[in-house]
């Protein structure tokens, strides 16, 4: 057998989650009107709202979602065999992964352009947008924790990343000077960023890193560089470094997932077997019961919160027509599927030997499925600089997304009283990133991905609610995001409960969760085995309580005769 007809089969079911039951939803639930004046218009200020095409919209949602959980997440999934993994990536995404993504897009759009903090105090009052706020600050650090370490260790063992990294970084800083200084014409820009990003994945060739050349500490030493630049990043005006930076990474990640699911189409001519089980069984010992935690470890290629936050603060106030919505945000989440996809194919391919413990087996995965028809033996070295400069922009152009919101959210936090210096800018990212370092150089990537994916889901559940609770408000079915919701945020808090009961255990124990070299000082690792029990009890705390606020707007609004949407107090946030 070869990934041949399972990609082909992912491709049918995303094809008819699209065109069929995508445009049946979207022509009976949210039934959007061309000629209706979206937040973009109505509010056009050129900083924050402001109409963008389609195609533009498109390609800014889809490189601002998708990240390392469709790569690494079908990783984790393979201690229960790849059929589960394709399985949920295929139905999840085909259930609820894109109606998530799509309605929170219009959900913002039909409430003024509001993000979720708004629109949560609207819904649930006060108390639920606070619950919620504090729910995002703690999933924000498991986020940053979690892409910061990953970007350590891919720069320590793929020696060529480190300088292309750079070089994509230098890249997205001219390119942004020629699009907004300059005023050069886009094809010209484009052309420009294409050539450059071509010559910097060739520096990282010629200018190798040697692996763990700083010792014990290297990924140490690496997170911290990583935490320098995502500081700079966040400061630094969206125009001068992230959204050019995002745009010129667009091209060499997009190409990757393209390139893939060729070689995945190619496998049966170019004869690549699948190599990994089916199934294994029910229980891992390295991440426990399939249920829920398989749903947690695929942290983005089925559906996750992430988008919703993505879609609700910046997509829907650059939305030139509420007709765009669909192919923006549905569009999107299923483009990332096939990143999920094709994450799962180059996998498959490789032995268990050579995925084991192997975070870096998406970039040999994608090697083999690829150099029989980009040059064989000889393309080598270019394809695993390639693709491993693909992987470190794949985590990196998001989470300096990610430290912005943190950012944000902790202005919004704690913007006045007592602790107004934690929302001061500068302050507040310095936090941020230093205990996402001291998380990240811990080395609990399994079980600190876990809480990642079960915050980035349970998220994924209670945007799921509130876009349930507007349809109930202006009395649209809601069956189709109501019961997602539901298993959702069930699966979701109980696999955090497990994860913390994790953490806990090895408290108790004294059987350190946290690896080399800091499991070497022994008061260090307890410490923070007790840290991360803290985190996952407010984790599931918080999130507990915003599903039952959720679930009583629900109820409430239900019973509430048929109403407009109010007028908000403000146009942005």
């Amino acid at each position: 057998m070869t990934p041949f007809w399972f990609v082909v089969a992912a491709l049918v079911a995303y094809g008819l989650a699209y065109f069929l039951y995508g445009r049946w939803y979207d022509r009976t639930v949210w039934k959007p009107d061309p000629k209706k004046t979206t937040p973009a218009h109505m509010y056009m200020d050129g900083v924050e709202f402001f109409p963008a095409s389609r195609y533009v919209l498109w390609g800014y949602q889809f490189k601002s979602v998708a990240a390392l959980g469709p790569i690494l997440g079908p990783f984790i999934a393979l201690q229960y065999g790849w059929l589960p993994a394709l399985l949920w990536i295929i139905f999840g995404n085909f259930f609820i992964g894109w109606v998530q993504d799509y309605g929170a897009i219009m959900v913002s759009v039909r409430n003024q352009g509001r993000s979720f903090g708004p629109i949560a105090y609207e819904f649930t009052g006060s108390s639920g947008r606070n619950t919620l706020l504090g729910f995002i600050l703690f999933y924000l650090l498991m986020i940053s924790a979690t892409f910061i370490f990953f970007i350590a260790r891919f720069w320590n063992t793929l020696p060529g990343t480190f300088a292309g990294t750079v070089g994509v970084i230098i890249t997205g800083v001219i390119v942004g000077q020629l699009m907004y200084k300059a005023r050069l014409n886009v094809g010209w820009t484009t052309l420009i960023a294409v050539v450059l990003v071509a010559l910097s994945v060739l520096l990282g060739l010629y200018l190798p890193m040697p692996v763990n050349a700083f010792g014990a500490w290297s990924v140490a030493f690496w997170a911290a560089v990583a935490s320098i630049f995502l500081y700079v990043a966040s400061i630094l005006p969206l125009p001068t470094l992230i959204q050019p930076m995002n745009f010129v990474s667009f091209f060499p990640t997009f190409l990757a997932v393209i390139l893939i699911i060729i070689g995945a189409l190619l496998s049966p001519v170019f004869h690549i077997p699948l190599q990994q089980p089916a199934w294994k069984g029910f229980w891992s010992p390295a991440s426990g019961p399939m249920w829920p935690m398989m749903f947690l470890a695929i942290a983005c290629g089925a559906i996750s919160g992430w988008h919703s936050l993505v879609g609700s603060s910046t997509t829907a106030k650059q939305l030139d027509l509420e007709t765009d919505a669909h192919p923006v945000g549905a569009g999107a989440m299923l483009g990332e599927g096939l990143l999920a996809l094709a994450s799962l194919a180059s996998y498959m391919v490789l032995t268990p030997d050579q995925t084991k413990v192997n975070v870096t087996a998406w970039v040999a995965g994608a090697e083999k499925l690829t150099m029989g028809f980009l040059g064989g033996q000889a393309a080598v070295p270019i394809l695993q600089t390639y693709f491993g400069v693909a992987l470190v922009l794949f985590a990196i152009t998001v989470q300096a997304l990610v430290t912005r919101f943190w950012r944000l959210v902790s202005a919004e936090i704690f913007g006045q009283g007592s602790f107004a210096v934690l929302g001061q800018k500068h302050v507040a990212t310095f936090v941020g990133l230093l205990i996402a370092w001291l998380f990240a150089v811990s080395g609990s990537w399994n079980n600190l991905w876990l809480y990642f994916g079960g915050s980035n889901q349970l998220l994924a559940g209670l945007a799921l609610m509130l876009i349930t609770i507007h349809l109930a408000r202006v009395k649209e079915r809601t069956g189709v995001t109501f019961w997602p919701a539901m298993f959702m945020m069930v699966t979701t808090i109980l696999g955090l409960i497990y994860q913390t009961y994790i953490f806990l255990k090895a408290v108790i124990t004294q059987k350190t969760l946290v690896q080399p070299p800091l499991n070497q000082i022994h008061w260090a690792a307890t410490t923070l085995d007790a840290i991360f029990t803290v985190v996952g009890v407010v984790l599931v705390v918080l999130g507990i309580r915003m599903a039952w606020m959720t679930l009583s707007s629900y109820q409430k609004a239900k019973a509430m005769p048929a109403a407009g949407v109010s007028q908000p107090a403000s146009t942005g946030e």
